[in-house]
């Protein structure tokens, strides 16, 4: 008998961005750098970004991104914050950009490891 998986519901998905907007410090990036391959991959729109200190975290830069449905992770398009793996992924992006991005499941959080523009 195999093991049952169960996909994260919106409410699910929106506690795991917040889980890594509250739960990462200082360095959590800068320590271990990013792998290659993310566990997910998106695409969405840029809708703000918070440098620190913000009111979602005190020392690292939050991106707030509304993402297209992500095929094994939700079905419906949110907008969520996530915190990157590094500051250097939030270099010269701005709201309303389109992005491809890559997320890492961490314990507990949703870290975003990539991010490229797309032409429009």
């Amino acid at each position: 008998m195999g093991v049952m998986t169960r996909r994260p519901g919106p409410a699910r998905l929106v506690a795991l961005a917040l889980g890594t907007v509250m739960t990462l410090g200082p360095g959590r990036g800068d320590a271990q750098p990013a792998g290659p391959r993310p566990d997910y991959r998106g695409t969405g729109v840029v809708e703000a970004l918070l440098p620190p200190p913000s009111h979602l975290h005190a020392t690292r830069p939050v991106i707030v991104i509304r993402p297209d449905p992500i095929p094994g992770l939700m079905d419906e398009s949110m907008s969520m914050p996530f915190i990157a793996a590094t500051p250097t992924l939030f270099r010269s992006l701005r709201p309303g950009d389109h992005i491809a991005f890559g997320l890492e499941d961490t314990p507990g959080a949703l870290l975003v490891i990539s991010i490229s523009r797309l032409p429009r």
